[in-house]
């Protein structure tokens, strides 16, 4: 079953539901919005005009909004739905809108943002290329690209070698992630797209006695294989089981590396 990303203009509710659950969550974290400062302050100008690129139900818009306070903010999203959650959490916010689109085709006017983000959006694109051409045909000249994604081939909730447990975050793996690799990737694609001088900066995320977002993301991957029949339904819920028992037990370890990296437009 390939990432439902893919289609996620064609998700039922609930799915859309679980999937603006866990943005919530990883949004409220400490540990996310620590993240999130030290890649986007740097980023922060006068009068900044910001597009986000697959903006969802609008958890992470929030943050940008308080950290780089731009003069005026356009958030993107190829799901109508998602759309609409993002829309009445900003109802009444001055200078701040949602709108249908992807990162291929935002809709967004040429040369008119100053700063665009792709947050957790990359490793869920088909055409990256195509992503990175958007960019920089609705950025100005001496614009910034910022994408902060996973390097999801590196999530581990296993205790030891083979531990059954792993199998759930593979089913995340394989169920929700298009591409795993593309932060290893995205700096040579930022430069062939004629991006300058991409810089790349490690953000390491580990949960322990508190793993909620951890445990949104194997509910999802094992609910999507048990839907797809990779395994039955009990099944799927026994690793749910298991991961809440290890909680429970103050055993529970599960990490992701995350990776930001921003480009600028050539200025000429």
């Amino acid at each position: 079953m390939p990432d439902l990303y893919l289609s996620i203009k064609d998700q039922p509710e609930e799915v859309l539901n679980a999937i603006a659950t866990a943005m919530d969550i990883r949004a409220s974290e400490t540990t996310m919005q620590d993240i999130c400062r030290a890649y986007m302050a740097p980023l922060a100008q006068p009068d900044l005009e910001l597009v986000e690129v697959g903006c969802g139900n609008g958890a992470t818009s929030a943050l940008m909004l308080d950290i780089l306070k731009p003069k005026r903010f356009i958030g993107v999203d190829p799901s109508p739905g998602l759309i609409r959650r993002a829309q009445a959490r900003f109802d009444d916010w001055s200078g701040v809108s949602f709108q249908a689109g992807d990162a291929g085709h935002t809709g967004v006017e040429d040369a008119s943002a100053d700063l665009v983000i792709a947050h957790t959006v990359f490793s869920h694109l088909a055409n990256p290329q195509a992503a990175l051409s958007e960019a920089m045909r609705i950025l100005r000249p001496g614009g910034v690209l910022a994408v902060f994604d996973g390097d999801y081939a590196t999530n581990t909730v296993a205790l030891f070698e083979g531990d059954p447990l792993q199998s759930a975050m593979q089913a995340a793996q394989r169920h929700l992630i298009h591409d795993m690799y593309i932060m290893r990737r995205l700096p040579g694609l930022m430069s062939e797209s004629g991006f300058e001088t991409p810089r790349m900066q490690a953000h390491g995320y580990v949960q322990t006695t508190q793993p909620d977002y951890m445990i949104t993301v194997m509910e999802r991957g094992v609910d999507a294989a048990s839907r797809a029949g990779d395994c039955g339904e009990a099944l799927a819920k026994a690793f749910v089981e298991e991961a809440r028992r290890r909680v429970e037990q103050g055993s529970f370890y599960g990490a992701i590396l995350f990776a930001s990296i921003t480009a600028r437009k050539p200025a000429g």
